[in-house]
C-alpha cells in the first residue's frame, strides 16, 4: 500500500511541476513589476565589504539580474533532478526498504529549490512595510492550495510540502514581529496551513479507500480469471474422463445389438443405451451452457424436413409420457412448410427440453405440441408446447430462464434436473434469432412458446441426409491405432476388422514413430492423449521423419472435445478429430474418404451436439482454420443421469466381457502401477514439483478408475486439477485422503477379484 501512495504523489507531483514552474514565474515577473530590480545585488555587496554577508541577506532589498538568473538556474536543475526521482518512482521499480530514502531524497531536492524561490518573494527579509512581503504572504498560500491535494497520498510528505513554505512565511513575520501587520499574516499563514492539513488528510482517506477497492477490483478480477481457467479445465477434464468409458459402453452396445438376444435382454440393451444417452447429454448440456456463456456456440444453416423434427422429437418422447399415463398430442398446422433451412438439431434440442419438461412437471391430463405459420412481413415458425401440469408461481416466472434455476427447492429435489435446459434453450432460440416465453398459472398447467423466423429451403444448400450422408464401403487398409486404453482399443479394432481392415494398436506416440518405419500405412487414428509422448508430439515427429511420412493421414481421437483441443490436433498436422464416444459410421466414414483420395476437413461452425458433417477435400491434406469449432454427436436429451458405477459393478463388467481370469490379471497389474504412482505422488509432493504430480495423479486417476476404485480416482482427479489450476494449498489434505482411500480400495479390489475368479 505504502508503495502505491508514493507512485501515486510521484505522479500527481510530476503532473502539477509545471503549473508550480507557472506560479512561480508569474509571481516573479509581479515582483519585478512591483518592486524593480536593485542595481547592486547582495553577493556585489558582500564583496566591496559595506555590511556583513547575512546582513545583507536579511536586510538588501534583493538580488541583481544576474544573480537571479543564476538563481533560477539553480533551481531549474534541482527541478529537474526531482521530476529525474519522481520518473523513478512512477517506475514502480523500487523495494519497500526504499521507501524512506525515496521520501528523504524528494524532501532534500524540495529544500533545495523551494528555499531560495521563498526568499527571492520575500526579498527583503527585513522591512519596516507589509507590502515589501505581500507578494511572498500570496505565493505561499498559492504554493499550500497547488500542492495540498497532490501530496495528500503520503502523510510525511504532505506535511512536509504544507509546512516547510509556512514556516518560512511565519519566520519572515517573526523577523518583522514589531510591525502591526505581521503577527496577522504569521496568524493567517498559520491557519491557512492548518486548514490545508486537515483538507490533505481528507483526500488522503478517501485516496486509500479508492486504492483499497482498486486492490479489491484487481483480486476479484484476478479470482474471476483463475475461476474462468479452473471452470475450463473442470469442463475439459469432465469432458475427456466422461467420454472416454461412454466410447466403450456404446461400442460394447453396437457390439451386443449384432448378437442373438432375447426379448428382455433386446429390452436391458436398450435401457442401457438410454442411460448412457441421458448421461452424455447432461455432459453436453453442461458444454452448451459453457460454449453459450463465452459465445463459442455456432449455429448449423442446412435444409431439412421441418415436420418430421417435429415429430420425432415427440416421438422419441412420447414412451416416458405413456409410461405416467400421460397423452402427448402433436398438433402441426396445415400452414407450416413441410421444409426450412436452419439449424435441425438445435431446434429438436429446444423442442425435446420443452416437451421433457412437461412430461416431467406434469402427473396426469396431457402435453400437446402445436406449430403454426405466421405470415407477415417477417415470416415466423411459432412452436408451443402446452401441458396440464403443476403451473409456476408468478414469482418464479422471472427466474425460470435463469442458470441452475429451477421454480423452488422442493421442486429440483421431487422432480430432479440441473437448472440448465430452460436456459440453454432459451439462448438456443435467441442465437437462432428467435424468442421465447411463459404463459402458467400455479396449478393450472403451462405453455412454453417460441418463434424462429421461417428461412425457406436454400436452392443448392445440402440437406440434413447429405450432410450426415452414406458410408460408402472401404477397400481393406492397413491402419495404425494409437491408444493406451485397452478398452477402446480393443473397440476399436474390433470395429475395424469387422470391415476387413488391418489394424495395429500401439499404446503410445513411442511406439507409433517405431510402427510407421516398419510397415506402411494407409492412415493412423491417434489418441492424442497418451503417456510419454503424446498424440500431438507424435504427429509432428512421424512428419520430421521425411516427405514420405507427411502423406500419412493422422486422424485424432480425443475425449476432450473443448475447442482448445481440437485446435491443437490440426496445428500439429493432424487432417481430422473424432471426439470420443464416436459412432461406428464416423470411423468408417473418415476411412473411405482417405481410400477415396479425400482427407477429412475441420467441419464448418456447427453446433457443439450436431453430427459431425465431415467436409470433403481433394487430394492433398488440409490444413483447416484453427478457429474451427468441432462438432460432436447428437443423442437425445433425458431427464435425471445414471448413478455412478460401483466397483463391484465395474468388475462384473470387465469379467463378463473378458473373463475372470483376465479380471484377476487386470486387477493385479492395476494395483502394482497404481502403487507405484502412489508412490511417486508423495515423493513429488514432498519435492514440490508440482508439474510432475499431475502427472502422476491424471495416470493414478485413470488405472484406478479402469478397475472400479472411483474414489481413489476421484481423489487423484483433484490431486491433478489442483497441480493444474495452482491451488497448492488443498494438496496436503487431498494426498493424505487420497493415500488413505487407495489403500482401502485397493484391498477391495483384490479380494473382489479373486473371489471373482473363485466363484467361476
Amino acid at each position: 500500500m505504502k508503495k502505491d501512495l508514493l507512485i501515486l504523489y510521484a505522479a500527481n507531483h510530476r503532473g502539477v511541476l509545471y503549473n508550480i514552474l507557472t506560479i512561480a514565474a508569474i509571481f516573479l515577473a509581479l515582483r519585478h513589476h512591483m518592486y524593480g530590480a536593485p542595481e547592486t545585488g547582495i553577493f556585489s555587496l558582500w564583496k566591496t565589504h559595506d555590511a556583513g554577508f547575512f546582513e545583507n541577506l536579511l536586510s538588501k532589498p534583493g538580488l541583481s539580474y544576474i544573480e537571479e538568473i543564476w538563481l533560477v538556474l539553480f533551481c531549474g536543475l534541482m527541478l529537474k533532478r526531482q521530476r529525474a526521482v519522481y520518473a523513478r518512482v512512477m517506475t514502480g521499480k523500487f523495494k519497500e526498504a526504499e521507501y524512506t530514502s525515496l521520501i528523504t531524497t524528494i524532501c532534500f531536492n524540495k529544500l533545495l529549490y523551494m528555499i531560495p524561490w521563498l526568499y527571492l518573494m520575500f526579498m527583503p527579509l527585513e522591512s519596516q512595510y507589509i507590502a515589501n512581503h505581500l507578494l511572498g504572504f500570496v505565493f505561499v498560500f498559492a504554493l499550500t492550495a497547488t500542492t495540498a491535494s497532490a501530496s495528500a497520498p503520503v502523510m510525511p510528505l504532505l506535511i512536509f510540502d504544507i509546512v516547510m513554505p509556512a514556516l518560512f512565511g511565519i519566520g519572515v513575520a517573526l523577523l518583522n514581529f514589531r510591525i502591526q501587520e505581521h503577527p496577522y499574516a504569521a496568524a493567517a499563514v498559520l491557519v491557512f496551513a492548518i486548514y490545508a492539513v486537515i483538507i490533505g488528510h481528507k483526500i488522503r482517506q478517501s485516496t486509500l479507500q479508492l486504492i483499497d477497492s482498486k486492490i479489491q477490483m484487481q483480486q476479484s478480477a484476478k479470482r474471476a480469471d483463475d475461476a474462468n481457467r479452473a471452470k475450463s479445465a473442470f469442463l475439459a477434464l469432465m469432458s475427456h474422463e466422461i467420454r472416454t468409458p461412454m466410447t466403450g459402453i456404446f461400442g460394447m452396445i453396437d457390439f451386443l445389438r449384432e448378437t442373438k438376444m432375447t426379448d428382455e435382454q433386446k429390452e436391458f440393451v436398450v435401457t442401457i443405451r438410454d442411460c448412457s444417452k441421458t448421461l452424455l447429454n447432461t455432459l453436453n448440456d453442461i458444454l452448451d451452457f459453457s460454449k453459450i456463456e463465452s459465445g463459442k456456440l455456432a449455429i448449423a444453416k442446412v435444409n431439412f424436413d421441418l415436420h418430421g423434427v417435429l415429430n420425432h422429437s415427440a416421438r422419441i418422447l412420447r414412451d416416458i409420457a405413456g409410461k405416467k399415463g400421460l397423452e402427448l398430442i402433436v398438433d402441426i398446422d396445415k400452414s407450416v412448410p413441410q421444409h426450412m433451412h436452419g439449424d435441425p438439431h438445435r431446434i429438436q434440442q429446444v423442442v425435446m427440453n420443452l416437451i421433457n419438461n412437461a412430461v416431467k412437471f406434469t402427473e396426469r391430463g396431457t402435453v400437446e405440441l402445436k406449430a403454426f405459420y405466421m405470415e407477415t412481413e417477417q415470416p415466423r415458425l411459432h412452436v408451443e408446447v402446452r401441458d396440464t401440469g403443476i403451473g409456476i408461481s408468478k414469482e418464479n416466472m422471472a427466474k425460470l430462464f435463469g442458470a441452475f434455476s429451477q421454480a423452488d427447492d422442493s421442486i429440483a429435489r421431487k422432480y430432479g434436473g440441473s437448472g440448465l435446459g430452460l436456459n440453454i434453450t432459451k439462448n438456443l432460440v435467441k442465437l437462432m434469432g428467435g424468442r421465447i416465453d411463459v404463459m402458467s398459472e400455479e396449478g393450472k398447467g403451462s405453455t412454453f412458446w417460441f418463434e424462429l423466423p421461417y428461412q425457406a429451403p436454400i436452392a443448392g444448400a445440402k440437406t440434413e441426409e447429405e450432410e450426415e450422408g452414406a458410408v460408402a464401403e472401404a477397400p481393406p487398409q492397413n491402419i495404425l491405432v494409437a491408444e493406451d486404453n485397452e478398452v477402446n482399443a480393443r473397440i476399436i479394432t474390433r470395429l475395424l476388422t469387422h470391415k476387413g481392415h488391418h489394424v495395429l494398436v500401439v499404446p503410445s506416440g513411442d511406439d507409433v514413430l517405431r510402427a510407421v518405419q516398419e510397415k506402411e500405412y494407409n492412415l493412423i487414428f491417434m489418441d492424442v492423449n497418451m503417456p510419454g509422448m503424446n498424440g500431438y508430439d507424435a504427429t509432428r515427429a512421424i512428419q520430421a521423419l521425411g516427405k514420405k511420412y507427411k502423406k500419412i493421414p493422422i486422424i485424432g481421437l480425443s475425449a476432450n472435445i473443448m475447442e482448445e483441443s481440437v485446435r491443437k490436433c490440426y496445428e500439429s498436422g493432424m487432417v481430422g478429430h473424432i471426439p470420443k464416444p464416436f459412432a461406428p459410421r464416423e470411423l468408417y466414414a473418415a476411412i473411405a474418404n482417405i481410400a477415396a483420395g479425400l482427407t477429412v476437413q475441420a467441419p464448418p461452425p456447427l453446433a457443439e451436439s450436431a453430427p459431425p458433417a465431415q467436409a470433403m477435400q481433394p487430394a492433398q491434406p488440409v490444413q483447416p482454420s484453427s478457429s474451427m469449432p468441432v462438432a460432436a454427436s447428437s443423442f437425445v436429451r433425458k431427464s435425471s443421469p445414471p448413478q455412478a458405477k460401483t466397483m463391484a459393478q465395474v468388475q462384473a463388467a470387465i469379467s463378463d466381457e473378458m473373463g475372470p481370469a483376465y479380471l484377476k490379471e487386470m486387477v493385479d497389474g492395476n494395483l502394482k502401477e497404481a502403487a507405484r504412482l502412489m508412490e511417486s505422488v508423495l515423493k513429488e509432493f514432498k519435492a514440490k514439483d508440482f508439474e510432475a504430480m499431475g502427472k502422476s495423479a491424471h495416470d493414478l486417476k485413470s488405472i484406478s478408475g479402469l478397475i472400479g476404485m472411483q474414489r481413489t480416482s476421484q481423489l487423484a482427479a483433484a490431486v491433478e486439477q489442483a497441480c493444474i489450476t495452482g491451488e497448492h494449498a488443498r494438496l496436503p489434505e487431498t494426498v493424505v485422503n487420497l493415500e488413505h482411500v487407495k489403500t482401502q480400495e485397493s484391498l477391495e479390489a483384490e479380494r473382489m477379484s479373486r473371489g471373482e475368479a473363485a466363484a467361476e
